[in-house]
């Protein structure tokens, strides 16, 4: 399953520009030890649904960590789960982290935080789910979290923000918002107060955003 990882991996970033070589575990970018990024699959027990995690190293202190469910088992959940990398955060990540922006596939912005400013990079809200369930977007969505962003206490580095959000169905919904890989309130209480579509099946719309210190 490494290999297949490793592979699939090393073809996304080759296919937008990247060149990264294997050195055991991870993939490095020409040599250098930074940005470097590997990925690892957890089977689900019991026929469930299994987890992919992908790491990305920043620098010495720091490590996006991002998870991505598989539907399916061995290399059917795998694919699934590297295919949801791919939809959601990878863009954003080369962006943020490798310089490579394709600004078909996401939006690009610049916001202050304080007194600090960020060019912002907003990948697509993806959806997983049943196939008619809503997929328009609250225009507030985004407001609502940007003017969260602008008021965090953001120092002069790269952050990043992954947002869940799932309808369960009758009224319930789930809601996570990380900040640097850790729970973050205002985020939280940002996307709660958006009035997303209702759907009497499940549904779940998740989105990755980097903020890069602006030159």
């Amino acid at each position: 399953m490494d290999r297949l990882i490793q592979n699939t991996l090393i073809d996304l970033f080759a296919d937008h520009g990247v060149a990264l070589e294997p050195d055991e575990d991870w993939l490095l970018t020409e040599g250098e030890d930074y940005p470097a990024v590997r990925g690892i699959w957890h089977e689900g027990k019991e026929g469930g649904m299994g987890r992919l995690d992908i790491d990305i190293v920043l620098d010495e202190e720091r490590t996006i960590e991002e998870s991505f469910g598989g539907v399916g088992q061995g290399k059917i959940g795998c694919r699934d789960a590297l295919d949801s990398f791919a939809r959601n955060d990878f863009h954003v990540v080369l962006a943020a982290c490798w310089h490579a922006i394709n600004e078909k596939k996401l939006a690009v912005r610049e916001l202050t935080a304080g007194t600090q400013r960020f060019t912002v990079f907003v990948g697509d809200f993806t959806l997983r789910g049943e196939k008619d369930a809503p997929m328009e977007i609250p225009e507030d969505g985004l407001s609502a979290l940007e003017a969260a962003i602008a008021t965090a206490p953001l120092t002069a580095d790269v952050h990043w923000i992954r947002v869940f959000y799932g309808n369960v169905g009758d009224g319930k919904t789930q809601v996570e918002v990380l900040l640097d890989n850790e729970p973050w309130a205002a985020g939280h209480k940002a996307i709660a107060s958006v009035e997303w579509p209702q759907h009497d099946r499940y549904y779940s719309l998740r989105n990755f955003i980097a903020l890069v210190p602006a030159d």
